[in-house]
């Protein structure tokens, strides 16, 4: 019962270990802590664009 135990908590232990780096890179993503960046970068490249008609062709 002893090793049942002390399986589970290394277990335990390891997903954490191995699994964080993933939940800090995950976290702003899913927060959406950078979406008035994404959203200024968005209308500068629309508003960037030629107007139809204003080609060299």
């Amino acid at each position: 019962m002893f090793w049942l135990i002390g399986l589970v908590l290394l277990l335990h232990a390891s997903f954490h270990w191995l699994l964080e780096p993933l939940t800090v890179i995950s976290t702003p993503i899913f927060e959406l802590r950078g979406l008035g960046w994404l959203l200024l970068l968005i209308g500068a490249w629309l508003l960037a664009g030629q107007v139809k008609g204003e080609g060299s062709s």
